[in-house]
């Protein structure tokens, strides 16, 4: 019985591990994890944090939320753009935190209330992007005003001069809230159909693979 549950346990720190590993790849390779638009990154990280999540259980999905955050608020402190808010740890780690916690209790609310597995994935998933986006975007919006005056525009969108010429026009905190909210609002749709279908596709299979494993055995 112990020599089971060792090798169990074995097993589940490597399966984290090598989650963690991706998380911290994706957060650090450049247009990997993070894909800067308009001043704005584009998250994909969080696929396989909602992946690590629902396969390992509620305590290991809080670990890798937490990864998430402090790989994103590492990654700030060399960032240009909007991103350079993250490195506030209300921003990066707070709501990946809270996201790792809401992640086990979504998927079961979803597996409860729709049997098909790969359906309660698709809508655990897409749902939960939403409520990351819901728990960034409020840090960003209180923090903005905190930072506006330590930084012109030009700091902030300087590699999207070109394209931004609108904000010099209209440099005010109010076009920068509209401007994050507009952002941020496209890329959360984007973000949650990536995760309700490349996402939920992926984790549906690694849970079938893990179920007939332990049968098995």
């Amino acid at each position: 019985m112990n020599t089971t549950f060792s090798k169990n346990k074995i097993r589940e720190l490597t399966i984290l591990a090598m989650f963690i590993a991706i998380v911290a790849v994706m957060g650090f390779v450049p247009g990997l994890g993070f894909i800067t638009i308009a001043g704005v990154s584009q998250t994909i990280i969080h696929i396989p944090v909602l992946i690590g999540g629902v396969l390992l259980g509620k305590k290991n999905a809080v670990i890798l939320g937490l990864a998430f955050g402090v790989v994103s608020f590492f990654r700030a402190l060399t960032s240009v753009g909007f991103d350079f808010l993250f490195v506030f740890p209300w921003v990066s780690i707070l709501p990946r935190l809270a996201f790792g916690f809401l992640i086990v209790p979504v998927y079961g609310l979803a597996k409860k209330l729709i049997k098909p597995r790969i359906v309660s994935l698709v809508v655990a998933f897409f749902v939960l992007t939403l409520l990351h986006s819901l728990m960034v975007l409020p840090m960003l919006w209180t923090t903005f005003p905190l930072v506006v005056g330590n930084a012109t525009w030009g700091d902030i969108v300087n590699q999207n001069a070109g394209t931004l010429d609108w904000v010099a026009a209209n440099a005010s905190l109010s076009a920068g809230l509209k401007l994050i909210g507009a952002v941020l609002v496209a890329n959360s749709l984007v973000e949650a159909a990536l995760a309700g279908t490349i996402g939920a596709i992926v984790a549906d299979r690694l849970i079938a693979f893990r179920v007939a494993e332990s049968e098995a055995e």
